[in-house]
């Protein structure tokens, strides 16, 4: 079990900018990131700098602006039961 932190990130576009705001107050450098739904529309540059971890379901990629896919990696439903199961902590943000 990694000892690091897992981030769901699933917030509504409308409220995107808080919840950045609350993944950067909350969240270290190793942690891991997982951007679904509307979060996929919108990643500021600051969390492509900071944070080396970042995943996106292969179902939302389509989402993800093109500049933004070379940051992320594209896993599958499986790959990502597979990443949850590596963590003790996960961290679901609404």
């Amino acid at each position: 079990m990694k000892t690091n932190t897992l981030f769901l990130i699933q917030s509504p576009y409308s409220q995107l900018d808080k919840m950045w705001a609350d993944v950067c107050q909350m969240a270290q450098a190793d942690d891991s990131i997982v951007i679904m739904g509307d979060a996929a529309l919108y990643i500021p540059q600051t969390i492509l700098d900071r944070f080396s971890h970042l995943y996106c379901l292969s179902s939302e990629q389509s989402l993800l602006n093109v500049e933004i896919k070379e940051h992320v990696k594209i896993i599958e439903y499986t790959q990502f039961a597979d990443l949850v199961l590596q963590f003790d902590r996960c961290v679901t943000l609404k």
